[in-house]
């Protein structure tokens, strides 16, 4: 599959953020911006049939997601895999039982991340490959760094590295680099991001911008649904996706048959269950959106050709003194919240009132325990 800019990129500018002050929003990635499930299943399968024919047959690799816009592009790949395909991914939360792996994101609004490091002792010794997962590489380094801290602690002499990203915007400087060190890439599209900057410098920021509003008057519908599989630690890739799919047959039990319009709606890191569960629904006749509240700060803007129009401010589902946002929201027959956070009450009050706002009445909140 060819890919173009106009498939996968539009520039948005960060807000507050001065080591990096533009931002690549895919319209394919159903992130910031909603996406018909199958759309960007699609595109991350292309990715993963990349990564298979990089990989010889019969040789055990270890997918690493980048929390959190890349966990369901890293999931994809890994499902594409044949053989034996252990899936993670990096993480901001705090997940219990576990120690981690510290390392930094230079140019993110939150510049920790995190590796839990629970069954890494027992994986790493049997996979040949670790393939790390993005969704757009610009110098590499937030990589790089990864990798410093796995060889710091483990012995990882028998496996080489691969990166591969939806989008690649390296410099040739770091091209070399990753040449010299034996990494190899695979990506969807090349970009030239420095262009990019200037177009998304070209708009004022004049869009709407909605503050946290917590009362509502929602009555949604609550399940809890056992059998969660949590990628924040090493877990095999096959049992992950059945997991999701079992997820997924329990999300169409739940939605009214008469609704045609679905929005499925992901939290933060938790996206590839929400995206499984949205293809469900689109087999079944729905017609399905699915994209996902997020950590990134971005502007908006009024004009039709700046990716985001609306803003709305929330408190996290995982950590209520924490900010996150949703972009671009209409209004659906129903919205399926697709969630694994373990105690999501305070911030779920504000995610309810926005959907509200935005003319959403009928909502289902699906907890993944």
């Amino acid at each position: 599959m060819k890919f173009t800019v106009s498939d996968l990129v539009r520039a948005a500018r960060r807000d507050n953020n001065t080591k990096r002050p533009y931002l690549l929003v895919n319209p394919a990635q159903g992130k910031h911006i909603s996406v018909e499930p199958h759309t960007a299943l699609s595109v991350f399968g292309a990715l993963g049939e990349q990564v298979r024919q990089a990989i010889p047959d019969g040789q055990a690799v270890l997918v690493i997601a980048f929390a959190e816009t890349a966990t369901a592009i890293g999931a994809a790949i890994a499902a594409a895999l044949p053989g034996t395909v252990y899936f993670m991914q990096t993480t901001r939360e705090n997940v219990p039982d576990t120690d981690y792996l510290y390392f930094s994101e230079t140019h993110s609004h939150a510049t920790e991340q995190r590796l839990c490091t629970r069954g890494l002792d027992e994986v790493l010794p049997k996979v040949q490959h670790i393939v790390f997962a993005e969704d757009e590489v610009t110098t590499g380094n937030t990589i790089l760094h990864l990798i410093d801290a796995l060889r710091a602690r483990y012995d990882l002499a028998h496996i080489t590295f691969g990166v591969a990203s939806l989008l690649n915007g390296m410099t040739p400087e770091s091209w070399e680099v990753y040449q010299n060190k034996g990494i190899w890439t695979r990506y969807l599209l090349a970009t030239d991001n420095a262009k990019l900057s200037e177009t998304a410098a070209r708009f004022p920021a004049d869009g709407d911008r909605f503050a946290v509003q917590s009362v509502h008057g929602l009555q949604a519908e609550h399940a809890q649904v056992p059998g969660l599989v949590d990628p924040r630690c090493v877990c095999a890739a096959e049992t992950y996706y059945s997991a999701c799919g079992a997820l997924a047959r329990k999300v169409v039990q739940l939605i009214p048959e008469d609704a045609a319009r679905v929005l499925v709606l992901g939290t933060e890191e938790c996206m590839y269950p929400g995206l499984i569960a949205g293809c469900v629904l689109e087999r079944v006749g729905h017609d399905v959106r699915f994209h996902a509240t997020t950590r990134s700060p971005i502007l908006t803007d009024a004009h039709p050709d700046y990716p985001l129009h609306a803003r709305y401010e929330l408190r996290s589902l995982y950590d209520a003194d924490r900010v996150t946002y949703l972009y671009n929201l209409d209004a659906y027959d129903h919205v399926c919240i697709v969630t694994d956070a373990q105690n999501p009450d305070k911030g779920l009050d504000t995610l309810l009132a926005t959907l509200e706002r935005t003319g959403n009445r009928s909502v289902t909140v699906l907890e993944w325990r």
